[in-house]
């Protein structure tokens, strides 16, 4: 496929993406406040809701790497993270 439509796929490619990440940052910002609590009362963090945050991150990484013209690589909508969890 040729760089001009990569370029002109990646518009609606970036509104699909931003509604995914839209809504799993609603979920986020909900986890957070719960992580926050979690680890303020039991003085730990919760290793599912951490985990999913950074899936999360991870994702938005790479979509923006994708949306910014930093790479060709389409990213996969997957939650897998760059890097592991420091537990």
């Amino acid at each position: 496929m040729g760089e001009r439509v990569e370029a002109v796929l990646r518009i609606p490619l970036g509104i699909f993406y931003g509604l995914i990440l839209d809504v799993l940052g609603i979920v986020v910002a909900v986890l957070w406040i719960f992580l926050f609590l979690h680890t303020l009362i039991l003085g730990k963090r919760h290793r599912g809701a951490a985990e999913f945050m950074n899936g999360y991150v991870s994702l938005m990484y790479r979509v923006y790497r994708y949306l910014f013209f930093a790479t060709n690589e389409r990213p996969k909508l997957s939650l897998q993270p760059a890097e592991p969890l420091d537990f």
